[in-house]
């Protein structure tokens, strides 16, 4: 299952990812392997298809919604924060890495400073076809 699961998904992402950079575009590409504690898939390492999902869209930031788990943890939390933030500053700026100038728009009591900066150190580097880099989540 394993074997057919990486030649129907994984193999089509990486051709795609390849041509794209061939082309020279930015690309960026990851591999969500995060599994939350009370996944419904304990016995299965990384993720399924599909489980990125509740943290692009920032749902354990909001205890979750109907139909998705709402008993999230501090660690899945700190996950959905970096995930959101690398999405949100691509949708900005077209590069996951770089905020753009909305960053002023915070508002003034959001977090300390340390909690504003926490993922600056964290870097999404580009998909090229010598390196084939992505991020591992």
């Amino acid at each position: 299952m394993e074997a057919l699961s990486d030649g129907h998904t994984v193999a089509p992402l990486i051709k795609t990812g390849y041509l794209h950079a061939r082309r020279g575009a930015k690309t960026y590409l990851f591999h969500f392997g995060y599994q939350t504690k009370d996944s419904e898939y304990p016995q299965r390492l990384g993720s399924v298809r599909g489980e990125d999902i509740p943290y692009i869209f920032g749902l354990p930031l909001v205890l979750g919604m109907p139909n998705f788990p709402q008993n999230y943890s501090r660690q899945d939390m700190g996950v959905a924060e970096a995930v959101l933030n690398f999405v949100t500053n691509f949708c900005k700026t077209g590069d996951p890495n770089e905020a753009g100038h909305q960053q002023a728009m915070l508002h003034p009591d959001y977090g300390t400073a340390r909690e504003r900066t926490r993922y600056r150190g964290l870097t999404w580097e580009t998909y090229e076809t010598t390196t084939q880099q992505y991020l591992s989540i």
